[in-house]
């Protein structure tokens, strides 16, 4: 599949490293020169490109790809939506996911055809409830008491 990974945030190594794992073409469209030469560096088989992913005229340039999806990883919401959208409308991919940091815009960006949303606070609370359960099964396992400790 050939992915395009999208936005100014630069977050995406672990998503950059199990879509080449699974033999997947990535591009990473990103503004950030030195993250994008560290990208290159460390990827022999990554197409890395700088510019602005909102830029229409980068976007008009790379149609010829022609991506199966695009993945949205913007800091902001507001910029994950506009690239979802260009994407859908410039790029014409079917498939795009965006990373949401509020909640609430979720719903939002499915209604307007978004395929997917990473919501980040859940995935991080996700993360920390796993942690508490397996800290409190290990204390429980070496015989050991957990407690609340005031100051």
């Amino acid at each position: 599949m050939k992915i395009l990974i999208a936005g100014n945030g630069t977050q995406s190594l672990y998503i950059i490293n199990s879509l080449l794992d699974k033999k997947h073409q990535v591009t990473v469209l990103n503004e950030d020169s030195n993250y994008c030469q560290q990208l290159a560096d460390q990827y022999e088989e990554l197409d890395v490109l700088i510019g602005n992913s909102a830029d229409i005229s980068i976007l008009e340039e790379i149609r010829t790809k022609k991506f199966d999806m695009a993945i949205a990883m913007s800091s902001f919401d507001s910029e994950n939506f506009v690239i979802c959208e260009l994407c859908k409308n410039i790029l014409h991919i079917q498939n795009t996911v965006a990373i949401v940091s509020c909640p609430h815009n979720a719903d939002i960006f499915k209604k307007s055809g978004v395929t997917g949303t990473i919501d980040l606070n859940d995935f991080i609370l996700s993360c920390i409830g796993s942690n508490i359960t397996n800290i409190a099964a290990k204390t429980a396992r070496d015989g050991a008491e957990a407690g609340l400790v005031k100051k």
